[in-house]
């Protein structure tokens, strides 16, 4: 394989087992074929299948006709593990991905969330005055309904007994 290095590349040549690294850049086996290749843990498997299975939901099925993409090795490798990538060292990966530095870019999107979680709770605060004054206003409504019943009860009652006063039952 004659090909620029690439976080693929260096990581099966740093993790897979001699013999299978062997077949595989004399193109015996495939690249993208997990079963057939060696590598020296599981954890290592685990990480190369989340590689390849990160590229085929950003590719669709024919991702292997894709370039390397360092965006989705980065978010792949950068999952709570080191960020150490081998021939790199611990060399800033944001700053290998983006060409900006993950200092830089840490606080900008640490204020970046903290402003958007700000805004979240005035739009949720904002939502609740909303509903108050909604709530409020059918309470309201409610009472006045309530005692215009109360208000028509009396009146039924009143004329009932009214009615009651000089009505005479007929005579048989």
């Amino acid at each position: 394989m004659n090909e620029e290095p690439n976080f693929k590349r260096i990581f099966l040549d740093t993790h897979l087992t001699k013999e299978c690294k062997q077949k595989l850049w004399d193109g015996d086996i495939d690249i993208y074929n997990l079963e057939e290749l060696l590598f020296c843990t599981e954890r290592e498997k685990k990480v190369y299948g989340d590689y390849l299975s990160a590229m085929r939901e950003v590719y669709g099925p024919n991702y292997s006709e894709f370039p390397d993409d360092p965006e989705v090795w980065a978010r792949v490798v950068g999952q709570g593990r080191t960020r150490r990538v081998y021939g790199i060292g611990s060399a800033d990966l944001e700053y290998l991905v983006t060409g900006t530095s993950s200092s830089s870019t840490g606080s900008a999107s640490l204020q970046a969330e903290y402003q958007q979680s700000q805004e979240e709770v005035q739009v949720m605060r904002t939502q609740m005055v909303d509903l108050e004054a909604r709530l409020e206003e059918e309470i309201n409504l409610l009472a006045t309904r309530l005692d215009e019943e109360r208000k028509a009860r009396e009146e039924i009652q009143q004329q009932l007994q009214e009615f009651m006063k000089i009505w005479r039952p007929p005579s048989n």
